[in-house]
């Protein structure tokens, strides 16, 4: 398939968090375990959720709804609870539990949703949420059924059919991952879990880490930004909480 650039129209990045996450597009967030990554994506489905303005920027984002797949939280103790003290509409967000499989025998047993086998999945769900804006992932490793983790192309495989949906669909996508064990590397772009394709593959991506001046502080820090300048680091609980 080959297609002459006259015939393509030029159009501007959407944006749901301006300049920092876009529409249409997938974005990285990795960290190590317990620095509130997953608090993180809960504040923005909340924003997005209700509509309520960006931290820092005051920006608007979009109302609209929300998908979540989450491998690590309780879903009643722990992700509902998170959504309230955020104020988040929850007849917005929803959450993917699992993929129900019916056998040639007419058994019907469910599993874990995998990006290898059901983007249809997604793809047929998504017409019944028109006004979806933001899909969370967390964590990207857990739905990876099967696939090397930490071989560029297979990893680049699976993440293209997402991409693709995510820009059909006019969808950000912010998936989460966590830190590997090379804590000598001071380049936090290497630091992601499994292949450099999971943040290559990104257009924007950051980074969740303790303030080495204030162990209690979480920052939010840019690590790449393909499609604009790279914005200014948060501090996550005295900007987003």
């Amino acid at each position: 398939i080959i297609r002459c650039f006259s015939d393509i129209q030029p159009e501007q990045i959407s944006w749901l968090w301006p300049e920092r996450i876009a529409l249409g597009k997938l974005t990285m967030i990795s960290g190590d375990p317990g620095l509130g990554k997953s608090l993180l994506t809960a504040a923005m489905a909340a924003i997005v959720s209700k509509g309520y303005p960006w931290p820092v920027d005051k920006t608007e984002s979009p109302i609209g709804d929300v998908v979540m797949l989450s491998a690590e939280d309780g879903e009643a103790d722990t992700i509902r609870p998170r959504l309230d003290a955020a104020e988040a509409d929850c007849n917005r967000i929803h959450i993917l539990q699992a993929v129900q499989e019916v056998s040639t025998d007419g058994t019907e047993t469910q599993r874990m949703f995998s990006f290898r086998r059901d983007i249809s999945v997604l793809e047929e769900m998504l017409p019944s949420l028109p006004d979806c804006r933001l899909l969370i992932i967390d964590p990207i490793s857990a739905y990876l059924d099967g696939t090397n983790g930490h071989n560029n192309t297979d990893v680049r495989g699976l993440l293209a059919p997402l991409t693709a949906l995510a820009s059909r669909h006019k969808i950000a996508v912010v998936a989460i991952n966590h830190h590997n064990k090379n804590s000598g590397s001071n380049n936090a772009m290497y630091r992601a879990m499994g292949s450099l394709a999971f943040v290559a593959a990104a257009r924007t991506a950051y980074v969740v880490t303790k303030d080495n001046k204030n162990p209690s502080r979480r920052l939010f820090l840019p690590v790449k930004n393909n499609i604009a300048k790279n914005k200014t680091p948060l501090c996550l609980n005295k900007v987003v909480f």
